[in-house]
């Protein structure tokens, strides 16, 4: 363990082993370092205003990982006890693909109490359109050289931008809808084609979709059949 490290890891040791109040840990969301902002978002207690959930929602994108996933492990309970997060639908949408899957899943599993906002359902299905928009325009430019990891980047934007839009599905007009499953649909990977069941799976007697509906549930993968079902994954 280099210095820095072991430095960090006894900050953050030394945080735990201290009471701190409230006002305390909102500052160090606020200011602090990694470690600080990590323990801060992890210990507190709870989302008092707006100014508050300004803070706390500026360490879940465009920071640490670290900072971003123990932000992310909290939403949930701050999201359903408080009436502040309703305000950030843009960035709870950059936070749905986050490079980190735990953090994506984290995000889309807390905002489903919006499904009945209208507002906040038309910015975040809108910016997650856009960016499956922007992962088939990327994808149609990669060249045969180009190394896997860019395709599989694009593959990842779209899959978790597919998982969102399975939670607010109703909110998305179904021509926009049908085009972009149609879209996924034609993709040889089986990964973002199961998205695209999971969402067909709430419209099985839907005629807009019944031919989408039918190439889903004989689709040549299981998984993406199973999607098509409906039915959940027995653990």
């Amino acid at each position: 363990m280099n210095c820095n490290l072991e430095e960090n890891f006894n900050h953050a040791l030394n945080l735990c082993e201290q009471s701190m109040s409230h006002c305390d840990l909102i500052s160090l969301l606020q200011n602090g370092s990694v470690a600080e902002k990590q323990i801060a978002a992890l210990t507190l207690d709870k989302v008092s205003n707006q100014d508050e959930a300004d803070i706390f929602i500026s360490n879940l994108t465009g920071c640490d990982g670290k900072i971003r996933e123990a932000a992310a492990s909290r939403l949930e309970e701050f999201v359903k006890s408080t009436p502040f997060f309703a305000s950030y639908p843009e960035i709870f949408a950059d936070a749905s693909i986050d490079i980190n899957a735990n953090i994506s899943r984290l995000v889309i599993d807390s905002i489903d109490v919006f499904k009945d906002n209208s507002d906040f359902c038309a910015v975040y299905t809108n910016k997650l359109i856009g960016f499956i928009n922007e992962g088939f325009e990327e994808i149609s430019k990669i060249k045969f050289r180009d190394k896997k990891y860019v395709l599989n980047k694009q593959l990842f934007k779209i899959y978790w931008s597919l998982e969102g839009l399975y939670v607010f599905s109703n909110a998305v007009d179904k021509k926009t809808l049908y085009n972009i499953l149609s879209k996924v649909l034609e993709r040889p990977e089986y990964t973002i084609r199961e998205k695209a069941a999971k969402i067909l799976s709430k419209y099985p007697n839907d005629e807009i979709f019944a031919e989408l509906y039918s190439r889903v549930t004989n689709d040549e993968n299981f998984y993406v059949r199973f999607a098509a079902s409906g039915k959940k994954e027995v653990l």
